[in-house]
């Protein structure tokens, strides 16, 4: 097993606790359309390309995309940016200091649209990452492993030196095909949908329990 030298964040339910608000972004504008949908519908799903979620959530009760799976992500994301409450898990801003005063590498990879997270991040937030890739920088989303090459790429370091913290299967799926060390978070899904990972942790200071974070500390 390679030395770990980076580390490749998720964002949403690993970060910080906006999967709740998604969902409810996403049920309101299903609840638009007549749909009504469950937690389970969507939380399965985080990961996946923004765009391709519409039909998916449509598919789940046997309906087609009533109109452009765009215009149904405009009226998410405008909800959310409406809505939501933003905040970092505990812990975060502790863990994250503690890797930069140490000179570690780090990148956000997630499927969330940049603007969204310029307009609803703390100021100065996104700068404590030497790289970010949003939901339309990859060439595909998870699960394939093109968001995660991608973030590597960007910290100039290979994949099987990075050390990937997600929270969901596709994420975790996309993370074991480029190569990464994968630590899953129990902090949206239960550990049972997240086995496929190297490590399955409670919440985001539970990484201090893990022997491979604590090789880079």
């Amino acid at each position: 097993m390679q030395k770990a030298k980076a580390l490749l964040f998720d964002f949403d339910g690993v970060l910080a606790k906006t999967m709740e608000d998604t969902f409810k972004a996403w049920e309101a504008v299903m609840q638009g359309y007549g749909v009504k949908i469950q937690p389970d519908d969507y939380y399965p799903l985080e990961g996946l390309k923004v765009h391709e979620v519409p039909g998916r959530l449509f598919g789940r009760y046997g309906r087609e995309v009533p109109e452009s799976p765009e215009a149904v992500v405009r009226k998410k994301e405008a909800y959310y940016l409406e809505h939501h409450h933003f905040e970092l898990y505990p812990g975060v801003l502790d863990l994250l200091e503690e890797f930069q005063n140490r000179g570690i590498p780090m990148a956000v990879v997630t499927a969330a649209l940049r603007e969204r997270l310029e307009r609803s991040c703390p100021p100065g937030f996104l700068e404590r990452f030497s790289g970010v890739v949003s939901g339309r920088d990859a060439c595909e989303g998870k699960p394939s492993p093109a968001p995660y090459l991608l973030g590597a790429r960007k910290l100039n370091v290979s994949p099987e030196a990075c050390i990937v913290v997600e929270n969901a299967p596709l994420g975790i799926e996309s993370a074991k095909k480029a190569g990464s060390y994968c630590i899953a978070l129990a902090t949206t899904l239960e550990p049972k949908y997240l086995t496929a990972a190297d490590e399955v942790w409670g919440s985001f200071q539970d990484l201090r329990r893990s022997k491979r974070i604590g090789e880079l500390l």
